[in-house]
């Protein structure tokens, strides 16, 4: 029998033409996977990045923080405590120090004063003026309140406003419903800006640059680039036009360890790319939101020194952890009934609930609503999936909520904890009308794709195509292969080596519970392993 090793080594000397068809089935190739990956994206070079006078009402903005840093007035920044919010506000601190400005740093906590700028919050602010970042689109209260007692008030968001008393994507069919805040700059409610779709801390960069320009300031906006790529991938922004190069900016710069908190992300996991970032990283940074107060991933972004730097991301890790096994407690917990909505209440950690209807999405395929007791309040967060509208479902439901707000795909509500039989019941009656189909998630499996296309130019032509992300998914295949060999690494993952014509392919599969067959179909992706030099390794997300 030939030599694993001299079986691997085989695969180079393959030609990848003529492997387009096997019977009747169209398989891949190296051009038309390059034609598909082309045809998702829309490239534009930096120079062509919108300007920021294009968002409506940035200019005004920016002319009253010029009058009061002139005026030496109160400026305080009240951030979100996501990896959108608090990088946001890292943003706004780092530019404000670098001219010299003192700024004061806001983030609500979750648990204490709810979300955004809420008249909670508003009680331990002293201000001449409050600047949002990443929220502040539905504070009607707190901006009256702003109003009433002399605070300016200028709000930088990029969330959905309120549009005749419904949530909408935009203003054509009635009149946005905005805070009465001095300035209000948001994407979604500025007609010249031609890309809607940027997180909030890229609201809170443009404002930086406006300023800058007014002040005629020497500062090169794009040292901000590494916290600004972190957010927009952990916020879901789909990487495509302004973000997908603003992005690879900041990989760039953030792979170069300019700051110390990208030190030691560098020093912890090596190469950072938009996986890095949206499986390890922004978990990490969003722990601390969930779990506790937000201001220790804000503190790991503006560290001063390293050691600094890694104190805090010690207490991310640590937070990291224990919100993974908070969630896994809970989700050990709970048992689904055989419903086509599941709803579920508990002793959560209210964190963790959106988390938990998000793996329950995953794990059952239907619509999930977790909440959290509070008193006699249940607070929950809800997910949904494929064309199953979770917020129009909601909303037909709004007589017996006491708090609702989300979109398509998500929501959060405060209910009554004796309406929640109601609620579940109501539920399950009204997605009735929705068909099977609706159901479906989106796996963006391109195609069957034969070993003999697997080498280290596909790989290379696939690199060519991130950062991959929202709008541009890292893309997946189908094949088939016999298992020639199974290693146990641990914990239910196995290396494979997997045969297809006499080619040969190492793969891993994570967190595997059944039995293997001798030959198996697969859904995978591609990936580099430098362990003994550059080689192409299989990442086996299903075995169908």
């Amino acid at each position: 029998m030939q030599n694993i090793n001299e079986k691997l080594n085989v695969k180079n000397k393959f030609s990848p033409s003529g492997c387009l068809k096997s019977g009747h089935d169209v398989k891949l190739n190296k051009e038309l996977i390059k034609n598909i990956l082309s045809s998702r994206i829309e490239n534009i070079d930096s120079i062509n990045i919108p300007h920021f006078s294009f968002l409506s009402d940035i200019d005004k903005a920016a002319d009253r923080i010029v009058k009061a840093i002139k005026t030496q007035e109160k400026i305080v920044i009240v951030g979100d405590y996501d990896v959108d919010g608090t990088s946001s506000s890292a943003i706004m601190k780092l530019f404000f120090e670098k001219i010299g400005v003192d700024v004061e740093i806001i983030i609500p906590n979750r648990f204490v004063h709810g979300y955004g700028l809420s008249p909670k919050i508003l009680k331990e602010i002293k201000a001449d003026l409050i600047i949002t970042v990443d929220n502040g689109i539905t504070s009607f209260e707190a901006a009256k309140i702003c109003k009433e007692v002399g605070i300016d008030l200028i709000i930088t968001d990029h969330h959905t406003p309120i549009i005749n008393g419904e949530s909408g994507e935009s203003g054509e069919n009635g009149e946005f419903k905005l805070p009465e805040a001095y300035a209000v700059i948001n994407p979604k409610i500025s007609p010249e800006f031609p890309f809607k779709e940027i997180c909030g801390a890229e609201v809170a960069w443009y404002l930086c640059a406006s300023i800058k320009q007014r002040m005629n300031l020497k500062i090169d906006l794009r040292e901000f680039l590494d916290i600004l790529s972190i957010a927009i991938i952990a916020d879901v922004m789909p990487l495509t036009h302004m973000n997908r190069t603003l992005v690879n900016m900041g990989l760039k710069r953030l792979n170069m360890a300019l700051r110390p908190f990208s030190r030691i992300l560098v020093r912890e996991f090596k190469e950072i790319n938009s996986e890095t970032i949206a499986f390890q990283i922004a978990p990490r940074i969003n722990a601390a939101g969930r779990m506790e107060s937000a201001y220790a991933a804000y503190n790991f972004l503006v560290s001063k020194s390293e050691e600094e730097a890694f104190r805090y991301y010690l207490e991310l890790d640590r937070l990291n952890n224990l919100r993974k096994e908070t969630e896994k407690e809970i989700i050990e917990s709970i048992e689904v009934e055989d419903e086509d909505f599941i709803l579920f209440y508990g002793d959560f950690h209210e964190g963790v609930v959106g988390i938990i209807a998000s793996r329950l999405v995953q794990k059952y395929k239907k619509p999930a609503i977790v909440f959290s007791k509070k008193g006699k309040f249940l607070k929950g967060s809800g997910r949904s999936l494929g064309n199953i509208d979770i917020f129009e479902l909601v909303n037909e439901c709004s007589e017996i909520l006491d708090g609702f707000g989300g979109h398509k795909m998500a929501c959060g509500l405060t209910i009554r904890k004796e309406n929640f039989e109601k609620l579940k019941k109501a539920l399950n009656e009204k997605i009735k009308k929705y068909s099977e189909d609706d159901f479906f998630i989106e796996d963006f499996v391109l195609g069957e794709l034969p070993f003999c296309e697997i080498d280290l130019e596909l790989l290379d032509i696939i690199k060519g195509y991130e950062p991959f992300g929202e709008a541009n998914p890292k893309p997946k295949f189908i094949s088939h292969a016999k298992i020639e060999h199974i290693q146990n690494l641990k914990d239910n993952h196995y290396k494979l080596i997997l045969s297809q014509n006499d080619i040969y392919l190492p793969a891993i599969i994570f967190r595997f519970d059944g039995e293997f067959d001798d030959n198996i179909t697969f859904k995978f992706n591609l990936s580099e392993n430098n362990y003994y030099g550059r080689e192409v390794q299989l990442i086996i997300e299903e075995i169908l």
